[in-house]
C-alpha cells in the first residue's frame, strides 16, 4: 500500500491565493508587510498630491468671491486628484511585481490623455453611487474597483476595463474582499485624517493583490 499524497503547502505570498478567492484579511497583511518595506517613497507618493490640494483647497476659499479664479482652482484641484489616483494604482502595480517603487516611477506614464477620460468617468460612478444612499456607490467599489488596475496594468480601455472588474468580481468572488479593502482606505480619513497616508497606499496594494489574482499572475513575496 502506497504512503498518502503529503498535504499541499500553506498558501504565500509569492504565488497567487488559493482557487477558492482571497481572504480580504491576507490581501491586507500583505499591503501591510509592502507598507513597511516601502514607507519613505509610499508616504510621498500620497502626500504631495494631498498637500497640494490642501493649498488649493486654501487658495480657493480665500478666492470664493471671485466664480472664474475660484472654478479654475477647483478644476487644477481635481487634476491633482487625478493623478495622486495614478501614481498609487502604478505603485501598489510596482510593489505586487517586485519592482522599485519611487516617486518618479509612479507617476511615469503614456496614456494620460486617456487616463483622465477613465478617471472622470470612474470618480463619477463612484460619487454619484455614493450620493445616492451611499449603498449604490458601495456595490460601485465592490465590482469596479478593480478597474484602474486593469486600466494600467492590462492597458485596456475604460469600457474593458469596467467591465473586466465586474466580470473578475463576480468570477472569482472579489466583490467583498475588494470593497473591505477599499473602506481600510477611507478608515484613514473618517479616523484621524493623517491615518490616510497609511491606510491608502496599504488598501491600494491589497486590492492589487487582489487584482493580480483575478488575472492569474504571482504576488512577490
Amino acid at each position: 500500500m502506497t504512503d498518502p499524497p503529503p498535504p499541499p503547502p500553506p498558501p504565500s505570498f509569492g504565488t497567487p491565493p488559493p482557487a477558492s478567492g482571497p481572504d480580504v484579511g491576507v490581501a491586507l497583511s500583505y499591503g501591510w508587510k509592502k507598507f513597511q518595506e516601502n514607507v519613505g517613497p509610499l508616504i510621498a507618493i500620497v502626500a504631495v498630491p494631498i498637500v497640494a490640494q490642501i493649498v488649493l483647497g486654501a487658495i480657493a476659499f480665500a478666492a470664493r468671491s471671485t466664480f472664474i479664479l475660484y472654478a479654475l482652482i477647483q478644476v487644477l484641484s481635481f487634476v491633482v486628484s487625478m493623478i495622486a489616483l495614478l501614481g498609487v494604482t502604478r505603485a501598489a502595480l510596482l510593489i505586487t511585481a517586485g519592482e522599485t517603487v519611487d516617486f518618479g516611477k509612479a507617476f511615469q506614464y503614456d496614456r494620460w490623455g486617456e487616463w483622465f477620460v477613465f478617471a472622470i468617468v470612474y470618480g463619477l460612478l463612484v460619487g454619484v453611487g455614493l450620493a445616492l444612499c451611499i449603498i449604490p456607490g458601495l456595490f460601485v467599489l465592490a465590482f469596479f474597483g478593480m478597474a484602474p488596475f486593469f486600466f494600467v496594468d492590462g492597458r485596456m480601455s475604460l469600457g474593458d476595463a469596467l467591465n473586466a472588474s465586474r466580470a473578475a468580481a463576480t468570477s472569482k468572488g472579489l466583490a467583498l474582499p475588494v470593497l473591505l479593502a477599499i473602506i481600510v482606505g477611507a478608515l484613514g480619513v473618517i479616523l484621524c485624517v493623517i491615518g490616510v497616508f497609511v491606510t491608502y497606499p496599504v488598501a491600494f496594494i491589497a486590492v492589487a493583490y487582489l487584482y493580480r489574482y483575478a488575472v492569474g499572475q504571482p504576488v512577490t513575496a
